[in-house]
């Protein structure tokens, strides 16, 4: 009797359906103007259309930003490169005129996984080899440069960072022959920090020989300016215990000469760019060899020799102070002891977010995928309650990179899976457990699946597993839209599958500043938008719904894949502790299902009965539907 009731409201739900379906219209111009851009320098922050129209007006200088995500002592936060470089490349794109910025690059060379050495001893770091570097650099020019930008700027925060981008920034000069230029910027760094240390000599009386190279007065000082909320002042003590990851004493930094060293960097690099566009010097300079002292990594001696084999959440030194950890799950948010203190307290789970930087209509900024998965990655990591977070892999698979549109960047496989590769060989380095990847992308999903599946195998019988939690994208999207049409009557041509209400729901939830309201067009307005369904149905209620699902899906599949059921009967799939979606047991097909917590759960119209799992007595669902989405908690 309850699956014919809950049949009969299926029925009706599809009736429903079918009455408000609509059809795209014939007369859509071809195109149109984007309309005045916010007053921002970032790619990810601009919609394809305003980036096409900058360029079109001159805009045709691009900042390719290079950090990385390595220890910084006891006392600074993993991702101090980071935040650092976005501060300073935004100053130097105003600096010098109709010039963009790419999202910072947040991996790159720091030492290997094997026995780490260098800045990989310690927890929170990840590394990329410098031959896979350069092959995501390389990707990164060929997309930007078909996207009409002639000159391309790398500029790196780390010195483990410079051959790779001189190399780079070579083979695209010889590959472009003249058409777009590719510039190696090293005097933000090399010249930087010499005139950085002539500043404390002169200014703070500290001889050179005792600066120090990481984690130092420069880099403490720096961050303090920028962000202050990501230094730990009562850390702040210099090299208190043997091989803390500090070299110098940070305890007299402050934001005031923080705010003089980030100047430095700002003129050196406006100067040498404009010498180099100007002809008056080439754009890739002979390599001068970093001078001691100096931030971002010159001189390692801490770190110079292997450490003991194990990982390194226990063969990291101990430190003297327990750590007091922010509220965040964030690991470039955390210093390297307290990511370590989190795992030895059983944060070994990581997730690895993937997002893309892509086309999104007239309407969505082309980081749609990058706010959208770093939320969904916090919502999800304090959900299961012991997992930490990578930085977003902004840089996907998005096809022929010389054949983008305006802003796409595409960094196809095997790059792609590579980047994914190493990030979880290096997270395998300090321990983790079960390693999660969740892509907001379909173009994400094969690579994924393809490194979990190999990294399984060569991992077998030890410790550590990838996840391709597929379903996040796969089973979300099925689900979240199986509740739009039964609470709205959104048929599929509505919703859309890009850039229509889905996505555009999404990030007026995550991230309001990226929707250009104004723009918001029936169908999303001219044919060349991009747009799939009608985004003008999007609210940021629908969008909380649909973070629910793709999360919800996501844990789901995670428990299945970590804890299979027992065969059911011959032939039965107990499920693998694998990759992708196939391999899980089957899962309902019914559009009327949605996962919460393992369960699953039905999805009848509004106004009837929601039945849970077979189990008890039905709960009437009370209008309006949206806020009994589905909860974890």
């Amino acid at each position: 009797m309850k699956n014919r009731a809950i049949w009969t409201l299926f029925t009706l739900a599809v009736v429903f359906v079918l009455a408000v379906s609509a059809q795209r219209p014939a007369d859509a111009p071809a195109t149109m103007s984007a309309g005045k851009p916010p007053d921002t320098v970032f790619l990810e922050e601009l919609t394809w259309a305003e980036v096409r129209d900058l360029v079109a007006a001159g805009n045709t200088t691009m900042i390719v930003g290079t950090a990385g995500t390595e220890q910084k002592g006891p006392h600074l936060v993993g991702g101090e490169h980071k935040f650092v470089m976005h501060y300073a490349a935004d100053k130097i794109a105003r600096g010098f005129g109709k010039t963009l910025v790419a999202p910072v690059i947040a991996y790159v060379p720091e030492g290997s996984w094997e026995r780490p050495t260098g800045h990989m001893g310690k927890p929170g770091t990840i590394t990329l080899p410098e031959d896979r570097f350069i092959e995501l650099l390389l990707m990164t020019g060929r997309s930007l440069k078909s996207s009409g930008f002639t000159k391309v700027l790398f500029l790196g925060e780390s010195g483990g960072n410079r051959t790779g981008m001189r190399t780079a920034a070579e083979r695209l000069n010889q590959l472009w022959k003249g058409e777009a230029t590719a510039y190696w910027v090293d005097d933000y760094y090399t010249k930087s920090h010499a005139d950085q240390n002539k500043w404390i000599t002169a200014n703070l009386k500290i001889p050179e020989d005792q600066i120090g190279g990481h984690a130092n007065l420069l880099d403490t000082s720096e961050l303090l300016f920028v962000a202050p909320k990501h230094v730990r002042r009562d850390r702040m003590t210099g090299n208190d215990y043997p091989d803390n990851g500090v070299s110098g004493d940070p305890s007299k930094s402050t934001p005031e000469i923080g705010k003089v060293f980030v100047q430095i960097k700002i003129d050196n690099a406006l100067a040498q760019i404009k010498r180099m566009t100007g002809g008056a010097e080439p754009p890739v300079a002979a390599a001068q060899a970093p001078r001691g002292g100096g931030g971002g990594g010159a001189g390692r001696p801490q770190n110079a020799q292997a450490l003991p084999e194990g990982p390194t959440m226990h063969t990291a030194p101990a430190s003297k102070t327990p750590t007091k950890a922010p509220d965040t799950v964030f690991i470039d948010e955390l210093t390297w002891e307290e990511n370590r203190d989190a795992m030895k307290a059983g944060k070994t789970v990581f997730i690895v977010p993937i997002g893309g930087t892509e086309k999104n209509g007239y309407h969505m900024v082309l980081g749609k995928h990058n706010y959208t998965v770093n939320h969904a990655a916090n919502v999800m990591a304090r959900k299961l309650k012991n997992a930490l977070v990578t930085p977003v892999i902004q840089y996907v698979p998005e096809g022929n990179p010389d054949r983008q549109n305006s802003g796409g960047i595409s960094l196809p496989s095997p790059a792609y899976d590579l980047l994914l590769d190493a990030v979880a060989r290096s997270l395998k380095a300090h321990g983790a457990t079960d390693i999660l990847f969740i892509g907001d992308s379909g173009g994400n999903q094969a690579g994924m699946t393809s490194v979990a599946n190999k990294l399984n195998e060569e991992w077998k019988g030890g410790t550590t597993k990838a996840y391709s939690l597929t379903a996040y994208y796969e089973e979300g999207r099925v689900h979240y839209r199986a509740w739009m049409q039964a609470a709205f009557g959104y048929d599929d041509d509505v919703i859309g599958s890009h850039a229509g209400i889905s996505d555009t729901a999404q990030m007026l939830h995550v991230n309001p500043a990226g929707i250009r309201k104004n723009m918001l067009m029936a169908w999303g307005g001219p044919k060349d938008s991009g747009v799939s369904g009608d985004p003008m149905k999007a609210t940021a209620e629908i969008g909380r719904m649909g973070i629910e699902f793709k999360v919800n899906a996501a844990i789901g599949q995670y428990k299945l894949l970590k804890n299979p059921p027992p065969p059911r009967g011959r032939g039965g799939n107990p499920g693998q502790q694998g990759s992708g979606i196939r391999d899980q047991p089957p899962i309902p097909e019914s559009p009327m299902m949605a996962v919460v917590d393992g369960d699953w759960l039905s999805r009848p119209a509004r106004g009837s009965m929601f039945c849970h799992g077979g189990r008890g007595a039905a709960t009437p669902i009370q209008e309006p539907f949206l806020p009994l989405g589905p909860e974890l908690d």
